[in-house]
């Protein structure tokens, strides 16, 4: 699904690993290591040579705290946690630069693995502090949940696409203020 156009960069790399999950068509392009190098290749990040089930276990989990946090809900302060956790482990931190005003970020980067997820975690904190990271979210429908760049001018869009899962949403609700009235009678 590629229902809106894609987020401005760097945070079209954020929403392509959380899109890497679609929900709907029951799709999960990192079920493997191949799957894996795949993406990193895409997206032009350092790769393993042979990654490990504990890669993509990793790189999942990174994932779907990524998609809790775009969702805002509950599972917040989790994904937090997780996020947090892979600051620390890959040791990912700000450098000032010399010349015009901004930061690069810097990690231990023990592998290219390392390396990748530093480059993911950059951008969140950079996003997360300049506030453009609040316009980029998770698609309402809980069994949808695709990223998609809200473009709206008060950031206030729920669906990655208002004609599928939003026009969805309101046939539900119909359905039900419907079901609800029957059995009023």
């Amino acid at each position: 699904m590629v229902p809106r156009p894609a987020a401005p960069p760097p945070l079209t790399l954020v929403q392509s690993l959380v899109n890497t999950r679609e929900l709907l068509e029951d799709r999960d392009d990192l079920s493997t290591p191949a799957g894996l190098v795949a993406w990193l290749e895409a997206e032009g990040l350092p790769r393993p040579v042979r990654p490990a089930q504990a890669d993509l276990t990793r790189v999942r989990r990174l994932r779907e705290a990524l998609r809790q946090l775009l969702s805002g809900g509950a599972g917040v302060p989790g994904a937090v946690s997780v996020l947090n956790g892979e600051l620390a482990r890959t040791g990912t931190r700000p450098l000032l630069q010399a010349g015009p005003p901004g930061a690069e970020f810097a990690g231990d980067c023990a592998t290219s693995l390392d390396a990748a997820i530093t480059r993911v975690l950059a951008v969140v904190v950079t996003a997360r502090l300049d506030g453009s990271l609040s316009r980029l979210k998770t698609c309402g429908a809980e069994d949808c949940q695709w990223a998609f760049y809200d473009r709206s001018p008060n950031a206030v869009s729920r669906w990655c696409e208002t004609s599928v899962c939003g026009a969805r949403h309101k046939m539900r609700a119909y359905r039900a203020r419907q079901a609800a009235g029957t059995a009023a009678r």
